[in-house]
């Protein structure tokens, strides 16, 4: 049974954070056990419930009211905050999935239901933050999300700084990009004021930069993956520096600035191979065949991406991308037999990994794996791709494949639709680039 003193008052917290996950309303919870008006008192834990209501409600959340005085529940907080917070920077340090999933596992053991609000609250964010790095589904996720979003208005200033990194995160592995960089902005107006240690706003540097690089602004890439690299080569973080070296050249590459992203990119390839980080080359390799690309040298590229597929083989993710930059390229130099042979390895593995993040690029490889097929593009397909874009508000790939889906139609004597195809190119391209006014263009 509950013990009315102390823990019944603590309560309120977990039960709203429950109800809110579960998407359950006050009334139902409180059906036949208190009144909703009472509830709402409990939830915010301006009044200690009885024993029985306690139970009753804990119950029917399906939680098991016996935790609440287990000798976990009741041990000391400040050691358990601690503990969290050491997991937290461990776990962003170190970049490591294996040792993310073991210390994502040790949080979820510890019985954190009837500490402080505050700490729960912050616990409920860094396993949401843990969760998004192991992967899975992000549908789940997104609920989870929903769930936080509920309960924002009790949260601290840290807290809403951890709310927002977690929102861009979710949205950027979502290919939410614009939501991304929103929420990454709204983060950095609090990071100032906050007092956090140095490797954190480090890393949110490095993680701001990457958003930005991902939506091509590189100016501000440039600007926020200097800051983190500055701190990374003070600490000798060399694995941290070779990630910014690599994003230096994304964005030197977008600033058609070729021979400095070589530059960036055969530094992070020297520093991959004195300190044995074998695992990042192949992503360095691929970087080395897409620049090769945007420079016209297709056979260079497509050889760094066969060597970057080599590297790769752990991360069938990774392969995926790699697969739709080689069909790419073949389809450049007019080489429909190889492009076809891509896709189908590209789409085969995407149907294997079951992972709703990839679906941006089951649609470009179905575009393309039609568009270079004997009957030509299918108008369904194209149209469904576009949607999609569309719909992530990647508006990048909305201008790209619209100029593909037009000059198909061009091809095929149909100039109006072809016009009209170019037309919105030309105008999500412009939202793409935030030009809103022709003058300023």
């Amino acid at each position: 049974m509950i013990e009315e003193e102390g823990l019944s008052m603590k309560i309120g917290h977990v039960i709203r954070a429950e109800r809110v996950r579960q998407d359950m309303k006050q009334i139902v919870l409180a059906k036949g056990i208190c009144t909703p008006s009472y509830l709402s008192k409990i939830e915010r834990n301006l009044i200690a419930p009885s024993e029985d209501v306690a139970e009753l409600l804990l119950l029917r959340l399906g939680m098991d009211p016996e935790s609440f005085n287990s000798p976990a529940a009741q041990g000391n907080e400040e050691r358990f905050y601690k503990t969290m917070m050491d997991s937290y920077r461990n776990v962003i340090v170190k970049r490591d999935k294996a040792y993310t999933e073991q210390q994502l596992h040790i949080l979820i053991e510890e019985n954190a239901l009837s500490y402080d609000d505050s700490v729960y609250y912050t616990y409920l964010l860094i396993i949401f933050r843990f969760r998004l790095i192991v992967g899975g589904d992000l549908e789940e996720r997104r609920k989870e999300l929903d769930a936080l979003e509920e309960l924002a208005d009790y949260f601290d200033e840290f807290q809403v700084y951890l709310f927002n990194v977690n929102k861009g995160l979710f949205f950027y592995v979502s290919n939410f990009s614009v939501k991304s960089i929103e929420s990454f902005e709204t983060a950095y107006l609090l990071l100032e004021d906050l007092g956090v240690d140095e490797w954190e706003i480090a890393e949110f540097h490095y993680m701001l930069g990457v958003a930005y690089a991902a939506d091509d602004r590189t100016l501000h890439s440039i600007e926020h993956v200097r800051k983190a690299l500055s701190y990374f080569s003070g600490q000798f973080q060399m694995k941290r520096v070779m990630d910014c070296y690599i994003i230096m050249g994304v964005n030197q590459k977008q600033s058609t600035n070729y021979e400095a992203a070589l530059e960036s990119y055969l530094k992070a390839k020297q520093i991959c191979e004195e300190f044995r980080l074998s695992q990042n080359m192949g992503i360095i390799l691929h970087n080395i065949g897409s620049l090769y690309s945007f420079m016209g040298e297709n056979q260079k590229a497509i050889k760094f991406f066969n060597e970057s597929l080599n590297d790769k083989y752990e991360s069938k993710k990774e392969q995926l991308l790699t697969m739709l930059c080689i069909a790419m390229v073949h389809s450049k130099v007019k080489d429909h037999e190889r492009v076809l042979e891509w896709c189908d390895k590209g789409i085969q593995l995407y149907k294997n990994l079951k992972d709703e993040s990839l679906a941006s690029y089951f649609h470009e490889l179905t575009f393309l794996q039609s568009l270079n097929s004997e009957q030509g593009l299918d108008e369904k397909i194209a149209k469904t791709a576009i949607a999609y874009f569309k719909e992530k508000q990647n508006y990048q790939l909305v201008s790209k494949y619209c100029i593909a889906f037009g000059k198909w139609y061009f091809s095929m004597n149909k100039y109006k639709l072809s016009a009209l195809l170019y037309e919105e190119a030309h105008n999500y391209g412009n939202i793409y680039k935030n030009i809103t006014e022709w003058e300023d263009m």
